[in-house]
């Protein structure tokens, strides 16, 4: 049952999602200390409508709510296939019912915070305040952290890309699917306006997820998807339509761009999660980091009384990231050339290590020194005026 609310708190987080509910979970188990809290969201009910990703190197925070994890992963490109051990960096799924279930069971319990369901119609700051307007009434706190307003930008993106997908939870009669080792990429090569490929979660023998994923300009139309689907589960399985169930349907629509988001959405009014630029513009992975920023609110909370807005990334993997999505953008056939030599070249554990931003120098330089020097030469020119202002 939701609590009935007051007017005033010391903080609300506006939006339930991945962001707001990680922060929640962080305030009530390090730094709420007598503080009141509010969250608010349309629709409290959890739903297993997203499976969030990530590789870690040590005990993964909300490791009791870890769906699957693995050791092995495939990876299928240009006709070669590259079959990875993870020694460093396991892979770690978590269904997001599961995740918002049990930090609203916390949440509930919590003496200090208040749960409401309403639609959200505005917030608002000022130098000694915030404030949150729904359809229950006008809040005020002292901080509002919010992921349901997008914000404005520092500057627009030059390489819009979009990383979307369908996918089909599918199980079947005959064990099939290997379910110890993930399918990172398996590339499509008859796709010409972008870079696709599957992306296979096995969660038995008999389960999987299997996610059609596109990094280009706009998503497509719902017929491809479901076609590119069919297409796989027949020519990689051998499965015919009626030799499946479907589940469940999960559909994702990702901006990887090299905008830079204003941390503020308002004095007081802090962004958080997507909204904060925390999804990382070359993979589109954003758990992880939301998790970091997340512990680094409640740390500045509890130190210096207020937050900070989420660190920005170093400027090399910036500056990396940005020649990555200028090829993704302009030359995305090339850009499949580049994800093969990386495979080819590297450990999955090394790769995992560069895209978590854990490298140092000469782990870069390994390895981009790894892939074809033409593109990235050319993303650098193309880039120049722009490596110091990303």
């Amino acid at each position: 049952m939701l609590t009935q609310a007051s007017n005033t708190y010391d903080y609300i987080i506006a939006g339930a999602g991945s962001s707001g509910l990680s922060l929640a979970w962080h305030m009530v188990r390090e730094g709420l200390d007598g503080k009141k809290l509010l969250v608010v969201d349309q629709n409290l009910t959890p739903e297993n409508d997203k499976t969030w990703c990530f590789w870690e190197k040590n005990r993964p925070q909300f490791a009791h709510l870890i769906h699957r994890k693995w050791l092995q992963s495939d990876i299928f490109v240009n006709g070669d296939h590259y079959h990875q051990q993870l020694r460093q960096y396991p892979y770690y799924s978590i269904r997001s019912g599961h995740y918002r279930k049990s930090i609203l069971d916390e949440l509930q319990k919590h003496p200090r915070v208040t749960l409401m369901e309403s639609p959200i119609r505005k917030l608002s700051g000022t130098e000694t305040g915030a404030g949150l307007t729904c359809d229950k009434g006008h809040f005020q706190a002292d901080f509002i952290f919010q992921s349901c307003f997008k914000p404005s930008l520092k500057r627009k993106p030059r390489y819009p890309l979009v990383q979307h997908f369908l996918g089909w939870e599918v199980t079947v009669n005959t064990e099939i699917f290997d379910a110890d080792s993930f399918v990172l990429m398996d590339f499509d090569e008859t796709y010409r306006q972008g870079l696709a490929f599957m992306y296979v979660l096995p969660w038995s023998s008999t389960s999987a997820l299997l996610e059609y994923t596109i990094f280009s300009k706009e998503a497509e139309e719902l017929p491809l998807y479901e076609k590119k689907l069919e297409l796989y589960l027949h020519n990689r399985y051998g499965l015919k339509r009626l030799n499946y169930n479907i589940d469940r349907v999960e559909y994702g629509n990702i901006p990887m761009n090299d905008a830079i988001h204003d941390p503020w959405f308002a004095p007081r009014v802090l962004n958080v999660g997507a909204n904060a630029g925390l999804t990382k513009p070359s993979t589109g992975y954003a758990f992880r980091r939301i998790q970091q920023h997340s512990r680094a609110i409640v740390d500045r909370l509890v130190t210096h009384g207020k937050p900070a807005p989420a660190p920005r990334s170093a400027r090399r993997y910036r500056n990396y990231d940005l020649w990555l999505l200028q090829i993704l953008h302009d030359h995305p056939r090339e850009a499949q050339d580049v994800f093969q030599q990386l495979f080819k070249n590297n450990t999955l554990d090394e790769l995992f290590c560069f895209l978590g931003e854990e490298s140092n120098l000469r782990e870069d330089f390994k390895i981009m020194k790894s892939v074809p020097w033409w593109p990235f030469l050319r993303a650098i020119w193309k880039t120049r005026r722009s490596l110091f202002s990303f």
